[in-house]
């Protein structure tokens, strides 16, 4: 049985090896992660499973991709202190549940290692497909909402909130990448950019919405005129829906308008405090929030701050190694700006950078971790940036 069992192990590293079967499973790595990502914010079973089928594919090819990068460290200790705090959680029991979903994030590595082919016409591919998805739902939501079919937007796998969360991380990727560098037309990329605006207004969730506006505005010299359009349609989009407008009226009275955030945060700080090392384990809410009477919305079921959640949930140490990758990512992206040995290193760098910082902008008001659908992108967004790392690494030597 020894035996046997160690001639299929040579059998599979010697196909590892056959030039032929290599290139048809990288071209299968390529077509699933596009696949992967129309599919996000559309079906999540769909895309879990296509993670999980992309992950062992490139598990087999991993002897071709044996370099690691700059961020792959910080990615792997932020995994480890969250499956650690699950082991010191008050109730492990339920914690596990967070153990489910990390196999689902290992996507970080075939997209980092897909993004690092030569060129950056893969990876620029991968950023236009994650737009086109965008694009998609709008007209989907938009068409829903002229047929009088729904009054609040949300995708068929996900509600109004990871909508707009998507939308908002796909608009400013879209914005950093602009029209040429996204290989659309220009009148395309412009009225995709603002089904995706409008579509995130019917969703009636402010911080993604604000979000994206906030980092559309900084991308002003990359739009040029079409940034006086998308102002003028953001304008005309709070002026002409009255529940709309009700609703956006309401920032101007901050921070008497944040709903049950400040309990939440309050509370959630307080609980911080008295577990700092590791936390009291992932999806523990339901258990450790005691301040439930308090609140309006008795459905309240996270902590409205992604910068809050890791730190009851994994602790400081969880807070840091997060932080960690953040600071690793930002430094990648610096650098990466700046080569112009590479047209198109400045666009796609500017892109991660923008949907980035429009994802986390948002997330300081809503959820980013344990979100299946914005917790799969956001890993793949940070694999994206790991691949521009490992280019650099490439092009040092």
């Amino acid at each position: 049985m020894t035996n046997k069992r160690l001639d299929t192990w040579a059998r599979l590293i010697e196909l590892r090896k056959a030039p032929e079967l290599t290139s048809r499973l990288e071209g299968t790595l390529r077509i699933g992660s596009h696949l992967f990502l129309l599919s996000l914010i559309f079906s999540t079973p769909v895309a879990q499973g296509l993670a999980m089928l992309l992950f062992l594919l490139w598990l087999f090819l991993w002897p071709r991709w044996r370099a690691m990068t700059s961020l792959d460290v910080p990615v792997l200790i932020f995994f480890a202190v969250r499956m650690l705090s699950v082991a010191t959680s008050v109730d492990p029991a339920i914690s596990a549940q967070a153990l489910r979903k990390i196999p689902f994030l290992l996507i970080y590595f075939p997209i980092s290692h897909l993004a690092s082919t030569p060129g950056l016409g893969e990876m620029r591919k991968l950023l236009r497909t994650l737009v086109v998805a965008g694009i998609a739902v709008s007209l989907y939501g938009l068409t829903m909402v002229l047929c009088s079919t729904v009054y609040r937007l949300q995708s068929t796998t996900s509600g109004p909130t990871t909508l707009a969360m998507f939308l908002a991380t796909t608009f400013a990727i879209g914005g950093g990448l602009a029209a040429k560098a996204c290989l659309l037309p220009a009148y395309a990329w412009l009225a995709g950019l603002t089904s995706m605006l409008a579509a995130m207004a019917y969703t009636y969730c402010r911080a993604p919405w604000f979000s994206a506006l906030m980092v559309g505005f900084a991308l002003t010299r990359h739009w040029r005129r079409g940034i006086m359009l998308l102002a003028a349609m953001a304008v005309s989009i709070g002026f002409l829906l009255p529940g709309l407008r009700m609703r956006y009226e309401e920032v101007l009275l901050w921070p008497h308008e944040l709903g049950d955030r400040p309990i939440i945060w309050k509370t959630g700080v307080h609980l911080a405090q008295q577990r700092p090392l590791l936390g009291y384990g992932p999806e523990t809410f339901h258990l450790v929030f005691d301040k439930r009477h308090e609140l309006r919305d008795q459905g309240v079921g996270a902590w409205h701050n992604f910068v809050l959640q890791i730190g009851v949930e994994s602790g400081i140490i969880g807070v840091i190694s997060f932080f960690w990758i953040l600071a690793k990512a930002l430094q990648i992206l610096r650098r990466a700006r700046r080569r112009r040995e590479e047209e198109l290193a400045p666009a796609v760098a500017t892109a991660l950078l923008a949907g980035l910082t429009c994802m986390l902008l948002a997330g300081l008001f809503g959820g980013v971790i344990g979100d299946p659908v914005i917790d799969l992108l956001l890993w793949s967004l940070l694999g994206l940036v790991a691949g521009l790392s490992r280019k650099a690494q490439f092009t040092a030597k």
